[in-house]
């Protein structure tokens, strides 16, 4: 199948391409050229802006791709996804994989997930299945340059449509969407012992190795049921932020001087309200990725953090 990945040069493109291209899919990577990955090198790039590269007798259209694979780069909205069905209706394209996320859920706004007034309390029965109530408009973080829920609604023009929903992404790729876990690992960096944790570090927000991302990337072109489909995109099984503080710890032979702080005195990167959790039923039993072992990743994202610590805090330090 000829595969065209728009925005492939970040950490989901590169953990989605080897999978793809594993999979005997011939791909081609579609984005502005401002980035331009070593491992990406073979592949075919189609350069430009989005909207000339998705154009009427475009670039995208000319390589004419059996399948087209969105990260929304620069913000999710519905006009990009009406541009994208348009595409896909033109040169028939049979299938569109667009990468969404967990925060379409209604209690993901409950819990105070970007910028939403968390709610005294919880309305949605977790884990949360695919058919969960959706929030109703834009967050106050995106606002609507950056709304999922708009772009998911706006999906048209091929016969599959699948929509991936990934939880709280961690990765070995020195981008600031996948280095969460650098919260805790940059403490043990600096020798900073003290830890607040609010509520006693029960928060829980959902997260999913980088890899397994990629992985269901490739799988829902095999796999995904015709018409619009969505499935979340999560680890079977994840930790608290106390437990992963515990993880740190352990990995590093690091002590840690924790005391209860109230909630809204914490910054931590799943600091939410009422725990995010949701069913991966789908992912395993309909796209048939098990893989990897959550807490082996985790250990494995903790280990690179630590290899790679002062590049990171380099990096991190950068406007």
């Amino acid at each position: 199948m000829r595969v065209i990945f728009l925005g492939g040069t970040g950490p989901v493109g590169l953990a989605g391409i080897p999978h793809l291209l594993a999979g005997g899919h011939e791909v081609a990577v579609a984005h502005t050229g401002a980035h331009e990955p070593g491992t990406l090198g073979s592949l075919e790039h189609l350069h430009g802006q989005r909207d000339l590269l998705l154009a009427p007798d475009g670039a995208v259209e000319r390589w004419r791709p059996d399948a087209i694979i969105d990260t929304f780069a620069g913000g999710a909205t519905a006009e990009k996804a009406q541009e994208l069905g348009a595409l896909a209706e033109r040169i028939d394209a049979g299938h569109l994989v667009a990468v969404s996320s967990i925060d379409v859920y209604r209690h993901c706004a409950d819990a105070g997930v970007d910028g939403n007034e968390p709610t005294a309390l919880a309305r949605d029965l977790l884990p949360l299945h695919e058919d969960a109530p959706r929030r109703t408009g834009p967050s106050p973080g995106g606002g609507t340059a950056h709304d999922n829920v708009a772009m998911e609604d706006a999906l048209c023009g091929a016969k599959h449509i699948t929509i991936l929903r990934p939880g709280a992404i961690y990765g070995p790729q020195l981008h600031r969407a996948v280095l969460r876990e650098w919260y805790l690992v940059e403490r043990v960096a600096r020798g900073q012992r003290a830890l607040g944790l609010p509520a006693g570090g029960g928060q829980l927000f959902h997260r999913v190795a980088l890899d397994r991302v990629g992985r269901a990337i490739a799988a829902s072109l095999e796999y995904a049921p015709t018409g619009r489909w969505a499935v979340n995109v999560a680890d079977p099984q994840d930790l608290t932020f106390g437990a992963l503080a515990a993880l740190v710890a352990g990995r590093l032979s690091w002590d840690w001087e924790a005391e209860n702080v109230a909630w809204e005195d914490s910054d931590h990167p799943w600091n939410v309200r009422h725990p995010v959790l949701v069913d991966t039923s789908r992912l395993r039993d309909v796209l048939g990725v098990a893989t990897p072992e959550p807490r082996q990743a985790t250990e494995e994202q903790i280990d690179w953090l630590w290899q790679h610590r002062d590049d990171i805090a380099a990096f991190m330090s950068e406007d």
